[in-house]
């Protein structure tokens, strides 16, 4: 006679927590029991020691002998506090699991720059980021907007964490020593600070209104991508949802900084006759790290049948003839193809007020602090 035995196992908790939309109002909140054994399984949700009764309970599904379940409650975003977190209990006949969920808020730094000069053979910066949250983050520090490798005169502390009512907050800083000679008139230093996990915030994107060069029987498109962070964005151009080839011309500029967040022009060069082909559709479509993973991307459309109502801003204005004559032969002279809407950059960029990055120390003539 053969006996067999069932041993019993008591669930281990994990607690999930949704990743999604930043803008929405709910977050759905997981436990996730494992390893338990026999499949019957209680599960009780609490917050601040008052039970909570509106979740759903999955069916555990069998595996090697042992059981995994799932269950789910939906809670109002504001609700997320870490003085009184939500508590998770999965309990069967050998025992129970405990899973408590530590919400841990984005915080943005006060980000102060420093630097030292006492006349010797070098220059000291020094970048205090302070009371951020969560702990993973990322300095980087720029010389005239190129980064400078961490393992040439960089130094940085390790985050030092405290206590506050509404969690906790961290504060670390970053060295940056270089030559005296390399600190000149001209010379930019900046400090740049991530967050990890840190969404900055989301671009603003606007179609413009055409441009129309009658004199080249061209057509320029404008996208303007503005007020995003981190700077790193990627615009592309679709000619009725398929993307532009080769027939056209498009560019992008180098994203510019102006208080603390970035903005940027694309553009689509046309002929006359691509911009009035019968119900042709021009998207600007606009990717960044901020937007969400229901969002993907943003887009701004445009035809010429849905702009008949816009005006074309007309580049031939009384420009002299021989001004005209010298920069028509410097276009050619580069020979490239995107040359043509240099003249509508300075346009658009009049229209901005554009400054250089992020917390900057400027040099002068007797430096001692920046800020």
């Amino acid at each position: 006679v053969q006996t067999i035995t069932s041993t019993s196992s008591k669930p281990t908790v994990f607690p999930l927590m949704q990743c999604g939309s930043e803008t929405a109002n709910t977050v759905t909140l997981g436990c996730l029991a494992t390893g338990f054994s026999p499949s019957s399984v209680t599960y009780a949700w609490s917050k601040a020691g008052t039970a909570l009764t509106d979740f759903i309970q999955y069916p555990p599904v069998e595996k090697s002998g042992v059981y995994t379940g799932i269950s789910q409650i939906k809670v109002n975003k504001e609700d997320l506090d870490a003085k009184q977190p939500f508590k998770c209990i999965a309990s069967n006949t050998a025992g129970e699991g405990e899973g408590i969920f530590i919400v841990t808020r984005k915080t943005s730094p006060t980000l102060k720059v420093f630097s030292s000069c006492d006349g010797g053979e070098e220059v000291s910066f020094s970048c205090f980021a302070k009371d951020f949250a969560p702990k993973q983050y990322e300095f980087k520090w720029l010389k005239n907007d190129g980064v400078i490798p961490h393992d040439t005169y960089v130094d940085q502390t390790p985050a030092k964490e405290k206590k506050t009512e509404n969690g906790t907050l961290y504060s670390a800083a970053s060295f940056l020593t270089v030559p005296a000679s390399e600190w000149t008139q001209d010379t930019k230093y900046v400090c740049e600070f991530k967050g990890k996990g840190m969404k900055g915030p989301r671009p603003s994107v606007f179609m413009l209104p055409p441009l129309e060069h009658t004199r080249k029987e061209m057509v320029t498109l404008s996208c303007y991508v503005k007020d995003f962070y981190p700077k790193e964005v990627y615009v592309s151009w679709l000619v009725d949802d398929e993307k532009a080839d080769s027939k056209y011309g498009f560019h992008t500029t180098k994203p510019v900084e102006n208080q603390g967040s970035y903005s940027a022009y694309s553009q689509l060069s046309l002929s006359f006759e691509q911009w009035n082909k019968s119900d042709a559709v021009f998207s600007c479509v606009v990717y960044h790290e901020s937007l969400t993973n229901t969002t993907k991307a943003i887009v701004r459309s445009i035809g010429s049948k849905t702009s008949q109502n816009i005006n074309l801003v007309n580049l031939n204005m009384n420009i002299p003839e021989t001004y005209f004559t010298q920069w028509s032969d410097a276009l050619e002279a580069e020979k490239d193809n995107m040359a043509e809407p240099a003249l509508t950059f300075i346009l658009l960029f009049l229209i901005t007020l554009l400054f250089t990055i992020a917390t900057t120390a400027f040099k002068v003539m007797n430096p001692h602090v920046w800020i």
